[in-house]
């Protein structure tokens, strides 16, 4: 079933059941170039309040504690079985209070309003059916000129991929910016950078990492 990239699309919206591990660890290996261009990318300082929409396996959080000191980092994700597998992982830090997961929607922050300076995702806006509704939440639990951070990969790097046909919206750069420029967030820089080739069920496959850092107004 592994193969069956219905079912590969299906688990990568939302990992569930007994093949929610094994999803976990192939987005956490084919999605670590994304996080490390991420990680580098965002401007993070000293006590900065953030949060995370759709954290996976959450093998990254202690690469994002290092970025500065006295960080309260805060991650949802849609999958019960992702907030259980990270929490597993990230016991000492959540033990310690500097990191706290929860399962939800990113159209229904259960947060209150400018509570974050920095928002980021990866690989999670290609299964937003409405990106208004999940853009108008961040902004709103963002602070006035707080950021967010959009980790994606290039549209035609993802149509390799036979699963991208089932339920993803895919984008190219220019097209996600505009979207956040409608829906109330300033783009204010961007990096890309080809990845590591991989093989992938027998085919080389390379794809093209992008972050785009957009400021609410």
């Amino acid at each position: 079933m592994m193969e069956d990239p219905e079912f590969i699309a299906q688990q990568l919206r939302k990992p569930s059941g007994d093949f929610a591990r094994t999803i976990a660890e192939k987005m956490g290996t084919g999605n670590r170039p994304l996080y490390d261009l991420t990680l580098d990318f965002m401007e993070i300082v000293n006590y900065d309040s953030i949060l995370e929409v759709g954290f996976g396996n959450g093998e990254h959080f202690s690469d994002l504690m290092a970025k500065a000191e006295h960080l309260q980092v805060i991650g949802i994700d849609y999958s019960a079985e992702m907030t259980a597998l990270a929490s597993s992982n990230n016991g000492t830090l959540i033990e310690s209070g500097l990191l706290k997961l929860f399962t939800g929607s990113s159209d229904k922050l259960p947060f209150h309003e400018n509570t974050f300076d920095v928002i980021f995702c990866n690989m999670v806006i290609y299964f937003w059916d409405d990106p208004t509704e999940h853009l108008s939440e961040i902004k709103r639990v963002l602070k006035p000129e707080g950021m967010f951070y959009t980790g994606m990969r290039s549209r035609k790097s993802m149509l390799q991929f036979p699963f991208t046909k089932y339920g993803f919206n895919l984008y190219k750069v220019e097209e996600w910016k505009s979207i956040l420029e409608s829906n109330g967030f300033q783009v204010v820089d961007e990096i890309q950078k080809k990845d590591p080739a991989f093989d992938d069920f027998g085919n080389k496959v390379q794809l093209e990492s992008v972050c785009i850092a957009a400021e609410a107004r």
